[in-house]
């Protein structure tokens, strides 16, 4: 079956029972017979496990709104998901992209960490398989005409984000924390640059290993920041600067067993934001609490709620809770994969159903807001959210306490 043309072509997808959402394609484009499988990269143990759990729901949840769209307009399309797990692990990554690439995708959506990715790009540059990132956030990954996409931020803007925030608490110097990795080290980097240009100073920087689990020797180089930074610019102007994913727990627990002291503020990055290993944790938390930790994360786009709340509804009767954005992010790439390819003409060379895809993402409005991509590939319209510990009736949870705006700069605290 071939479809006629179409002056414009509207998807319109029913979420749910009440909300519905359009996106709009570019004029002209021809809707053609289409066999679509995407590949998936998530750690499903590991690092990216709990990423990888909600990950798929919104992955699942979405093919099911494709297939629905599919059947509900006679359309002669397919659409498979084939799932691969990394482990997450760089070396495992790789080899599970060659197994997506010998099936015959042409895009692959992950994998979770900027590590993982950066492992997988040489591969898909070479194969001509567009890799599209739900997740993986450094600034090491923002390259211009190279296969990697990302429909999240690249961490400048996180840089940025938190260095209003340090402005706002009036912080004068940071005791940085960061695991040694790919993603933490350019995180670290790009806010270091942003708080140092606005007079800010870098006391006692610390690194761990991933894994680590004795952060003895982390404490102790702590300790020596604290009294250094207080000195210097009092109790009251100074933070400890965790970048961490879910080991960021053991580090608090850590600092509590050490009696270091909870009137010193600690912020967080957004990997740690909403781990529920740390809510899980009850002396951990309750540190945090005392520490009024804060952590940002790419955030939801207000105006979208129409469409994630119905999404998020359905994920938490599936998992039992929540998504991250990250998981919208994902579901948002499949969809603009399917409509990329209905909408693209018959058997595209790679770079041009490249151009159509980044295109279609221009156009595309869904879960996590506008997906319009900057020139580097990564995602161009940001919000972040700020997340603290609250104790309710003795249960911590994570809880919004601030939301920055990339594009007019404005820091909302609540």
């Amino acid at each position: 079956m071939k479809y006629k043309s179409i002056k414009r072509f509207f998807l319109y997808v029913l979420i749910g029972a009440t909300s519905l959402f359009i996106i709009s394609c570019k004029q002209d484009d021809q809707v053609v017979s289409k066999k679509i499988t995407v590949g998936v990269l998530l750690g499903f143990s590991g690092t990216g496990s709990q990423n990888a759990i909600e990950t798929k729901a919104a992955l699942d949840i979405c093919l099911e709104d494709v297939n629905a769209y599919v059947q509900r307009n006679g359309l002669d399309a397919t659409v498979e998901l084939y799932y691969e797990d990394t482990k997450s692990d760089t070396t495992e990554a790789k080899i599970k992209a060659q197994t997506l690439i010998d099936k015959g995708v042409s895009v692959i959506i992950g994998p979770y960490t900027s590590s993982e990715a950066k492992a997988v790009k040489s591969i898909v540059d070479a194969s001509k398989v567009l890799l599209v990132s739900h997740s993986a956030v450094s600034t090491a990954l923002a390259i211009p005409s190279d296969n990697l996409l990302r429909f999240v931020p690249c961490d400048t803007y996180q840089a940025e984000a938190m260095n209003v925030m340090f402005l706002s608490d009036s912080i004068k110097a940071i005791i940085p924390v960061v695991r040694n990795d790919l993603w933490s080290n350019s995180l670290i980097e790009a806010t270091t640059n942003e708080f140092e240009n606005s007079g800010g100073a870098i006391i006692s920087q610390q690194k761990f290993e991933p894994g680590t689990t004795d952060f003895s020797s982390v404490i102790s180089g702590v300790k020596s920041g604290i009294v250094t930074a207080t000195n210097l610019y009092g109790a009251d102007k100074i933070a400890i600067y965790l970048i961490s994913y879910a080991d960021g727990t053991g580090f608090l627990e850590a600092m509590h067993d050490a009696n270091l002291s909870d009137y010193i503020k600690i912020y967080g990055a957004s990997a740690f934001a909403q781990s529920a290993s740390l809510t899980e944790n009850a002396v951990a938390s309750a540190y945090a609490v005392n520490t009024t930790l804060q952590c940002p994360v790419f955030g939801f786009d207000e105006a979208a709620s129409n469409i994630y709340e119905p999404i998020q509804t359905r994920i938490e009767a599936e998992i039992g809770k929540r998504a991250s954005i990250y998981a919208l992010a994902a579901y948002d790439i499949l969809w603009t994969t399917v409509i990329a390819a209905l909408t693209q003409q018959a058997q595209p060379d790679f770079e041009a159903f490249k151009a159509h895809f980044i295109e279609t993402a221009g156009d595309y409005y869904g879960a996590t807001g506008r997906a319009e991509l900057d020139e580097n590939g990564d995602r161009k319209h940001v919000f972040y959210d700020f997340w603290t510990i609250g104790n309710e009736n003795g249960i911590y949870t994570w809880q919004l306490s601030a939301k920055y705006n990339t594009t007019d700069h404005f820091l909302r605290k609540y």
